[in-house]
């Protein structure tokens, strides 16, 4: 009895000794990398319908909320380099582009004075953002960096207008398309790994990813899905995505957040995508000038929040985008672009909350 005596005592301070052993804590998650372009900064005439202003806008109201202190890093958008950008775009185009060398007829289609070499260098850095913001995540996918955060956004792009040769609709270069391409290139072996359907662009813009369906009809690498408004742009330009969804206008929160949960398990459940593309457009907002929907600001923060659980859930790393957002003044469509990134920092975004440094800034 008194062995088991001993032995008893000798295990209840083996485990009390083991009980305060200090656990394990998981490493905290990087902050949310933002990529911003509003460097490259345009001069557009005056009372151009186009509000160029929203982008500093928008990154100047992020890093002004304190509630972001140690969840966000703002990084420079680099410029993209040639190589990624002829991974989509015709060569031809892209050097007229590159020479200020546009025609008034393709430069009318674009919506901006393609003259202007100021527009040929924020058009390399908004794509040169979300390939950036691609490259960061697919690090994610890595065994050897575990903790580098899945998810990266930019404050600019969703460019989802231009085609292969051509652009309209305030669109360029296709920013996601040339991501999509530049993962597919770089990373392919780690994406097919995990799909035959690696990529999923979730386009929410009112208006049509046209550019970006027709660059991906025949790549059943990439699955594009666009909901969007029935009776808005493109009207005579709108293409085939693998999945269409049309919008009758005055659709509101209940309607579309509706559909949209409709649609988000059978993408996921469908394809498995080790990749998505958000592209965030807010012109959906009833307050928009072009958007003929009839959605509320918290309507569209519930709508990013759908997105961003389905990709949490799934394990899917995440770029998201903006897009539209035409309200006049631009105050409601700027607003409803923060709460895109904003939203997303409080779900993926780690460091400290309550550092005193506030949002981190970053050149490259």
């Amino acid at each position: 009895r008194g062995l088991e005596r001993r032995a008893a005592s000798s295990s209840g301070r083996s485990a009390r000794s083991a009980s305060t052993e200090p656990p394990t804590v998981p490493a905290p998650a990087p902050p949310l990398r933002l990529y911003y372009s509003d460097w490259a900064k345009v001069n557009l005439p005056d009372k151009h319908r186009f509000p160029m202003d929203k982008y500093r806008a928008t990154r100047l109201l992020l890093e002004a909320d304190l509630s972001l202190r140690g969840r966000v890093e703002m990084v420079r958008s680099p410029e993209a380099s040639l190589e990624d950008v002829l991974r989509v775009h015709d060569r031809e185009y892209v050097s007229r582009v590159m020479r200020c060398a546009l025609t008034e007829k393709e430069a009318r289609a674009i919506g901006f004075p393609m003259q202007n070499p100021e527009q040929v260098t924020r058009s390399f850095a908004s794509t040169g953002g979300t390939i950036a913001a691609t490259r960061d995540v697919l690090r994610s996918l890595d065994g050897d960096e575990p903790h580098a955060n899945k998810v990266a956004a930019q404050i600019a792009g969703g460019t989802h207008h231009a085609f292969a040769d051509s652009g309209e609709g305030f669109c360029v270069f296709n920013d996601i398309a040339c991501a999509a391409n530049v993962a597919l290139a770089e990373r392919g072996d780690v994406l097919f790994a995990r799909s035959a359907t690696p990529i999923l662009v979730i386009d929410l813009d009112v208006h049509q990813g046209n550019g970006t369906a027709k660059i991906f009809e025949t790549n059943d690498a990439v699955v594009t899905f666009s909901m969007h408004g029935a009776g808005n742009y493109p009207w005579k330009t709108k293409m085939r995505s693998d999945h269409d969804v049309d919008l009758p206008d005055d659709t509101d929160d209940d309607a579309y957040l509706s559909t949209l949960q409709t649609w988000l398990p059978f993408l996921f459940d469908t394809y498995r995508p080790a990749l998505v593309f958000y592209q965030a457009g807010v012109d959906a907002l009833r307050e928009d000038s072009f958007g003929r929907l009839a959605m509320t600001r918290n309507g569209l923060l519930k709508r990013n929040n759908l997105v961003y659980d389905f990709c949490a859930r799934n394990d899917a790393a995440l770029v998201v985008t903006m897009g539209g957002g035409y309200s006049r003044p631009f105050d409601a469509s700027v607003a409803a672009h923060a709460d895109v990134f904003r939203s997303a920092a409080y779900r993926f975004g780690g460091g400290d909350v309550g550092s005193l440094k506030g949002v981190r800034v970053k050149e490259r």
